[in-house]
């Protein structure tokens, strides 16, 4: 079986190769093609599907300097070191609304390592769909899960990829997992080809 591919042309769609499990917002499988082509600039009125408005809509896929630093922060703790890397973070929010005794963005820092019990903490990092949250036992980084190789569209939000789907000529972040991670397809990212949330402040409806 070849192992499924994602590449992005310039300035136009991702272009998806050898996947099988392609999943909707609604967690109903979506047909695939052995190659298939996802609009990544928000304008395609075939979503998920790029319908080439990407030449229209002016779509730049260059990363904004504007970005968030690439950074990959510890909070070490009794038992965990939690790492976060903010760069990569697309603002899903599992980390400070289910566990906020260990995220709290109130507080400064946010983070307290020692907040909850340990495989409560691990279980809350393993739902981090960007990878920007990962953590460290003993001084040494863990691995977090080892999904099947599947796309996964949320609802006016980005696409999730995880099982280690290869993405090519990607600009990791440190720290940034490449067996789950989110692409941005509202065009708005500064951190392009991956989200960072701004989906949710240009209000992206998927729908439209």
């Amino acid at each position: 079986m070849t192992k499924p591919t994602i590449s992005c042309a310039k300035n136009g769609p991702m272009i998806v190769k050898g996947l099988e499990n392609f999943i909707d917002s609604d967690g109903q499988r979506l047909e695939t093609r052995p190659a298939m082509g996802l609009c990544r600039c928000g304008a395609s009125l075939n979503k998920p599907y790029c319908d080439g408005n990407h030449k229209y809509a002016g779509f730049t896929d260059e990363a904004s300097p504007e970005r968030t630093p690439d950074e990959l922060r510890a909070y070490a703790g009794q038992a965990i070191t939690i790492l976060n890397n903010p760069l990569l973070c697309s603002v899903a929010e599992y980390c400070h609304r289910e566990l906020e005794t260990v995220f709290d963005t109130r507080k400064d820092p946010w983070i307290d390592p020692d907040g909850d019990a340990l495989e409560h903490i691990k279980g809350l990092i393993e739902k981090c769909p960007s990878g920007a949250l990962s953590y460290a036992i003993n001084g040494e980084p863990q691995p977090t899960r080892n999904c099947a190789a599947t796309i996964t569209i949320e609802k006016n939000g980005p696409l999730r990829i995880t099982g280690s789907i290869e993405l090519k000529d990607a600009d990791w972040g440190q720290g940034a997992s490449q067996e789950h991670y989110t692409l941005c397809r509202c065009g708005a990212s500064k951190n392009k080809p991956f989200c960072d949330g701004s989906h949710s402040a240009i209000h992206f409806d998927d729908s439209k």
